[in-house]
């Protein structure tokens, strides 16, 4: 008898740096036309997870800023993945904990 294998392939997630922000290199209040390369209006998104809600914003007004803040690297590090596979240069993510950075950045 002969067996059949299964073999899963596993998406590779590359690092998109434009897209994601580390956030030790942000202290004091953000400056949001430095972080997008415009002025514009932002909206920030608490718990992107993995970015169907964000891309689709995104996708619909790219006359608006988005931030996605996750706490799961997992989660962050495939949002951004989508991000970059649909072009969206109006979106930035950062895993941190929201709470702390809402109050530390725009505070």
């Amino acid at each position: 008898m002969s067996r059949n294998k299964v073999f899963v392939v596993r998406k590779q997630i590359k690092e998109y740096p434009l897209f994601s922000i580390d956030p030790a290199g942000v202290d004091g209040p953000v400056d949001w036309a430095d972080l997008f390369g415009r002025e514009g209006p932002v909206h920030v998104e608490i718990g992107s997870g993995k970015g169907t809600f964000l891309v689709s914003q995104a996708a619909s007004f790219p006359e608006v800023n988005f931030l996605g803040i996750e706490w799961a690297n997992k989660y962050c590090r495939h949002t951004a993945d989508r991000l970059a596979r649909h072009c969206l240069d109006n979106v930035r993510m950062i895993r941190t904990d929201a709470a702390a950075f809402l109050f530390r950045e725009l505070h």
